[in-house]
């Protein structure tokens, strides 16, 4: 049998066309089954080895995710719809790789053989050991041959049912059309991008660069409504069946390899273990934003009451950040309008990879030969004494057919490899931000924390230097990997970072005192609510996969929702078939607030030795960012931190100190 050597390829040189990004799939899974047949035949024990058995099942993940990380972008990203699909078929198969691998016996008795020899192995490599002895057992390697047959068939109905909920939402486009004189109280830059038509009516569609600035500014409050009771029934029609199907599959599955419930399964291998820590954690949460929220509330209702409300009814969900722009205008003297002003996308792009490169001492350089999928794409080389570091594709801007919302995607995960060289890590950051043209293209400071968020998601993929590519950058577990994007908003925030990249559009001055002062006062306003809303979320999350389906998830939407939040839910609509989160993030919601309790207590050293710190942002990345999942996320939080992490600064948070 010949054995397959893994080399250094860029997968983003097959993404020319339809037949390039089919070649590079089908090689590379060919590349990859052949390593798995290499590993199957160790059937000698006495000949079981680190280099034969786990270092091969590595190098196979490697394999596979030169072909799964590039085709994940080009499902949502690429120009043509034909390379659209063929990136899907190939996003189908490699699902189809993995499900076939984790149900393999034979590999399997490999795996279990070598743990049975009791090998000596370092940190790392043992993790990896232990981790494919559990999902090897999780994917029901005990179960007789007709179970077995049945969960592959659950196995491939589900790959097929996500991404049809995914695609169907990042397809979906509605739009209302509006008369110009409704638009009041949005921006001057928004209103130029939406000229009215030869009737008077602008088109306002339910994608995120026109549906947040409408639901945040617009004072005619119908058409807000009228926006969001859109926004929340995207693909309602499609995606409510299929998650009500995937929510019965799932469940069949959890029961089918012993555990009670989807939450049961989807939580054992996360850093909360069981559904009791997250449910604890959730109450816990839950109970500490209590009154902040409801003093917000109070002040929300009153705001509500001085434009027109009725006082007797529960505030309209819709409302939500249009009283908190109002209230932080009134109370704090705070415009977000004014404040936009200060940040103009490119201005804000540039500033971030200058504070990058000076936080990790690397040198930021444009490269311009690289291949990408679209004109408006960007690509930029970190290198660090003149060595090659990593690479970014910065997708910035909306178009037809692109991927809606804000993400990292991983291209090529780091690795080392038998002779000593690394893999160098490639991701691409995709946003959906206003694009420069004869206006000038402002974000709203909260886009400006999403670019912050994405790029600490990014800095965790390509600072990685971590051996096994299986626990390379940002392959950690779901309820940690939050934690380095979350932490990295911060920057978002301090005088001395905003001063690098907050500037007028038009004067290149940074923001005045005052203008600074309001934002930050005005900073803890809404948090409790808004937390309040992302509890709520990831209650409805852990309840649609703790309950035994099948279920009406309208109802259960609604009775997590009343209970919930403050804030009525929007009636007449299925926001089920829009978290998107469900599909990927499982029984997982709750990793969002767990890991921001994290990165919490991570910043107490930032703020502690200065955020523009080097020496500290060189321990972050060195103990944290470069080793990905090569060590417990809790022993490299707690190597980072002196001690082990605790809620005392997320406590101090919610609190809005």
């Amino acid at each position: 049998m010949s054995i397959v050597k893994i080399v250094k390829i860029d997968p983003l040189e097959f993404i020319r066309d339809s037949k390039s990004i089919g070649s590079l799939c089908a090689d590379k899974l060919a590349r990859a089954r052949a390593i798995r047949e290499e590993i199957k035949a160790c059937s000698n024990e006495d000949a079981l080895s680190y280099e034969k058995v786990l270092g091969r099942f590595d190098d196979m993940v490697f394999e596979v995710g030169l072909a799964s990380g590039m085709t994940g972008l080009m499902a949502v990203a690429h120009d043509d719809v034909g390379a659209r699909n063929t990136a899907k078929d190939c996003q189908k198969k490699i699902d189809e790789f993995y499900t076939d691998l984790m149900l393999d016996a034979e590999l399997a008795r490999v795996i279990f053989s070598f743990d049975d020899s009791k090998p000596k192995l370092d940190s790392t490599r043992q993790r990896l050991l232990r981790d494919l002895v559990r999902d090897f057992r999780r994917n029901g390697l005990d179960l007789p041959a007709d179970k077995q047959t049945r969960l592959r068939a659950i196995n491939q109905q589900l790959t097929k049912l996500e991404l049809d909920f995914e695609t169907n939402l990042s397809e979906a486009t509605l739009a209302i059309e509006v008369d110009a004189s409704k638009l009041g109280g949005l921006p001057e830059s928004f209103l130029a991008s939406h000229p009215a038509g030869d009737d008077g009516k602008v088109r306002i569609t339910t994608d995120y660069p026109d549906y947040f600035p409408v639901a945040t500014y617009c004072d005619d409050r119908d058409v807000a409504f009228e926006l969001a009771r859109l926004f929340n029934n995207r693909a309602a029609d499609e995606n409510v069946p299929i998650l009500e199907r995937v929510l019965v599959l799932r469940h069949e599955k959890a029961r089918l390899l012993g555990y009670e419930t989807w939450a049961d399964y989807a939580v054992e291998p996360r850093m909360a273990k069981t559904p009791s820590e997250v449910k604890k954690f959730l109450t816990d949460a839950s109970q500490r934003v209590r009154e902040p929220a409801k003093r917000e509330y109070a002040e929300f209702a009153e705001e509500h009451a001085r434009h027109g409300g009725d006082p007797s009814k529960r505030l309209p969900l819709q409302d939500r950040l249009y009283l908190q722009q109002l209230l932080g205008k009134r109370k704090y003297g705070f415009d977000s309008k004014v404040l936009s002003e200060y940040f103009e996308v490119e201005s804000v792009l540039s500033g971030l990879l200058q504070i990058v490169s000076t936080l990790y001492t690397v040198e930021i350089r444009t490269n311009t030969t690289a291949p990408n999928w679209n004109d408006d794409v960007r690509v930029i080389d970190l290198f660090e004494h003149d060595s090659f570091v990593g690479r970014v594709y910065l997708d910035l801007y909306p178009r037809e057919g692109k991927f809606k919302h804000a993400a990292m995607f991983s291209l090529r995960a780091g690795k080392r490899l038998p002779n000593g060289d690394y893999v160098e890590p490639i991701a691409a950051l995709v946003t959906n931000f206003p694009k420069p043209g004869d206006t000038a293209a402002l974000l709203t400071h909260e886009q400006v924390t999403t670019l912050f968020h994405e790029f600490g998601h990014t800095l965790h993929h390509v600072l990685s230097k971590e051996e096994l590519t299986s626990y390379s950058g940002t392959s950690t577990v779901r309820d940690f990997v939050e934690t380095p994007s979350q932490m990295f908003e911060e920057w978002a925030w301090k005088r001395e970072t905003l001063d690098v990249f907050a500037k007028h559009h038009e004067t290149g001055k940074t923001i005045p005192d005052d203008l600074f002062r309001a934002m930050t006062a005005a900073r803890s306003f809404g948090r409790a609510l808004g937390t309040e809303r992302q509890i709520a979320l990831s209650l409805l999350d852990f309840e649609y996969h703790s309950k035994t389906p099948p279920m009406d998830t309208d109802a259960v939407l609604t009775e997590i929702m009343e209970a919930a939040q403050s804030f009525a839910p929007l009636p007449d609509t299925h926001f089920q078939a829009t978290f998107g989160h469900l599909m990927g993030y499982d029984a997982a919601y709750y990793g969002y607030q767990w890991a921001l309790a994290i990165a919490r207590d991570v910043l107490t050293r930032f703020e502690a030795e200065g955020y523009m710190n080097p020496e500290t942002a060189a321990s972050w990345r060195q103990t944290v960012l470069a080793r990905g999942a090569g060590a417990d996320e809790s022993a490299l939080v707690r190597e980072f931190l002196g001690r082990d992490w605790n809620l005392d600064a997320y406590s101090e948070f919610l609190a809005g100190q």
